[in-house]
């Protein structure tokens, strides 16, 4: 029940933005899909966020460290959703070209049965997608940053790779609408944090590579 609560929150939120920023009952021109065959089937597309321009805010909770905005741009979220460690990060999302194509929500908790992820894009004319991996650890950003000679309060410039998922262990599409429905796929997760401002604003982007395909006709969907 948590974890239908959890979607619908998030799926809500992507749908209050998007009906903000993209302007409800106008059609959306359709934006040509960057996408590219992979050799076993199915199709390969990349979506990109550049921080800090695509982030458009954040929980206030403390999970969410370098990455939680706080001031009068965080959400609040209700208490019996802070119970356990969670941050909820909403972003724009671009093509592989750098074109805005959408809006996303990035759903992360930790409790002691392991740290979970959810991603739920929601793309104009297109459809929704929500995508769903093993969570990273608490304060993986941070320690690695720190490994490279960051320090609280101090501006940073550097390079740090961190890859959320790995190869070997991608994310699934979990749901799909639309262009989505009734697809099979993974993805990997990967940020790029190129510096970090005095007052903790992250600077890079997140690559979040994905591959659908239709699944065979034996694969329940």
């Amino acid at each position: 029940m948590k974890i239908v609560l959890v979607i619908a929150v998030i799926l809500g939120f992507g749908a209050t933005l998007a009906g903000g920023y993209f302007v409800p009952g106008i059609e959306q021109p359709r934006l040509p899909s960057l996408t590219s065959v992979v050799a076993n089937g199915g199709r390969s597309e990349q979506f990109v966020i550049r921080l800090p321009a695509d982030r458009l805010t954040a929980t206030d909770g403390e999970a969410g460290g370098l990455r939680a905005r706080r001031g009068e741009g965080a959400m609040l979220l209700p208490a019996k959703l802070m119970a356990e460690p969670v941050l909820v990060e909403h972003f724009k999302i671009r093509d592989s070209g750098g074109s805005v194509v959408g809006v996303a929500a990035r759903h992360w908790n930790g409790d002691a049965s392991g740290a979970t992820t959810t991603w739920a894009f929601l793309i104009p004319s297109r459809g929704a997608a929500v995508f769903s991996a093993p969570g990273e650890s608490r304060g993986m950003l941070e320690a690695s940053l720190r490994e490279r000679g960051y320090a609280a309060g101090r501006a940073w410039d550097g390079a740090v790779e961190l890859m959320v998922t790995r190869p070997d262990a991608p994310g699934i599409l979990a749901a799909g609408t639309k262009e989505f429905a009734n697809l099979s796929g993974a993805y990997l997760e990967t940020w790029m944090v190129a510096g970090v401002s005095e007052d903790g604003e992250l600077r890079g982007s997140i690559m979040l590579d994905t591959v659908t395909w239709s699944p065979p006709a034996s694969e329940p969907l």
